[in-house]
């Protein structure tokens, strides 16, 4: 598994087919559609599919350690959202609290872990 995370816009997905090339359509699982990640290479935008979890009732953490076996050879794409001004919304704050809590989750898990600002890498881990 790898995971990149990093600020929006900040060329996560470019690093991640300069490593591995470029992924087909078939081969993508956008988690702003849903959280169908089974038999994907690649999870884009996870802190939105961690959102649709958390709005349609399921514990996020543990959706992600029952199926963590089907996450070993992808790689995980997600912002960094914990960062600026807190939200005044409660599910928004929660929703932010969840999805550190993931990554940290992903991050003890995965084999390589990388930070991505302005199209360049910080490996953190492997």
């Amino acid at each position: 598994m790898h995971l990149i995370i990093g600020g929006r816009y900040m060329g996560k997905r470019n690093y991640a087919e300069r490593l591995y090339g470029e992924f087909s359509r078939d081969e993508i699982c956008d988690c702003d559609s849903g959280i169908d990640f089974f038999g994907k290479k690649l999870l884009l935008n996870l802190h939105l599919g961690i959102r649709n979890l958390m709005l349609n009732g399921i514990n996020a953490h543990e959706f992600f350690a029952d199926n963590i076996s089907s996450l070993r050879d992808c790689v995980i794409i997600g912002d960094e959202i914990s960062s600026g001004v807190i939200p005044i919304e409660k599910f928004e704050r929660d929703w932010r609290d969840e999805t550190g809590k993931i990554y940290q989750f992903l991050s003890s898990e995965a084999d390589i872990v990388d930070r991505v600002w302005a199209g360049l890498a910080i490996r953190l881990k492997g």
